[in-house]
């Protein structure tokens, strides 16, 4: 990067040769990771995937979580590209029918099988793509530095890293303590980032760290629209 009271440009190698590219901005990519909030925030147990760098909803082999009526089907299970989650939708429909009654099992497996074939083929390489597009270290935990941790509530990674010193030991210690995951996003952009820099600065897996806790409204809801639902409207609940 170049720039004495701004950034005016970034360099970049390829092939032993530097090149110049003349930027006031720079912005990272943490990579492809599902939107769990809303799995999260129905209280469905997820894993921290190494492999793919985010969670993961824990199901069976037709898409069913731990919480009965929910299953989840697409990336939030398992990330494997757009016609692998649609084979993944279709096997959790069939899951559903036969719970509901409207198939017996023969049927489910027979017209599951040719599904799961296809689901399998469309997860070939899927190793190969995760190392090789896998993001660096550097890209997705900032030092203690003035890098933004969390864009709604302007918290940098050095107040992340002087918390985590004074014992926040999990996202939601500093979450209370900070503010950090609080804003508007509820955590959407942050959260990844915030279990990655205190399990690298306490020397603990992720998976020991944990996820942000999330609450509902899983996504930003106006006063105008609360007070528009009333008691018994099915919306009410698809909102809360």
């Amino acid at each position: 990067m170049s720039g004495t009271d701004r950034l005016s440009g970034i360099e970049y190698r390829r092939r032993g040769r530097w090149s110049p590219i003349d930027t006031d901005s720079i912005f990272l990519h943490q990579g492809v990771v599902p939107n769990v909030n809303l799995a999260m925030a129905t209280g469905c147990t997820h894993r921290w995937s190494d492999a793919q760098l985010c969670w993961h909803g824990v199901t069976d082999p037709w898409g069913e979580t731990d919480v009965t009526g929910i299953a989840i089907a697409g990336d939030g299970a398992a990330i494997n590209g757009a016609r692998a989650a649609r084979h993944m939708g279709r096997i959790a429909a069939l899951g559903a029918l036969y719970r509901c009654a409207q198939l017996d099992r023969q049927a489910r497996d027979r017209l599951a099988a040719p599904i799961r074939r296809a689901l399998t083929r469309e997860k070939r390489g899927r190793a190969f793509l995760d190392a090789l597009f896998r993001p660096a270290p550097q890209f997705r935990i900032p030092g203690d530095d003035a890098t933004l941790v969390c864009r709604c509530e302007e918290i940098d990674a050095a107040r992340v890293c002087e918390t985590v010193a004074l014992g926040g030991i999990d996202p939601n210690q500093l979450k209370g303590l900070t503010r950090c995951g609080m804003g508007p996003c509820q955590g959407r952009s942050c959260s990844l980032t915030l279990s990655e820099m205190i399990a690298s600065l306490r020397g603990v897996p992720v998976s020991e760290v944990g996820p942000l806790r999330l609450r509902a409204p899983v996504k930003p809801l106006r006063l105008e629209e609360l007070a528009a639902l009333t008691a018994g409207d099915p919306s009410s609940r698809e909102a809360g």
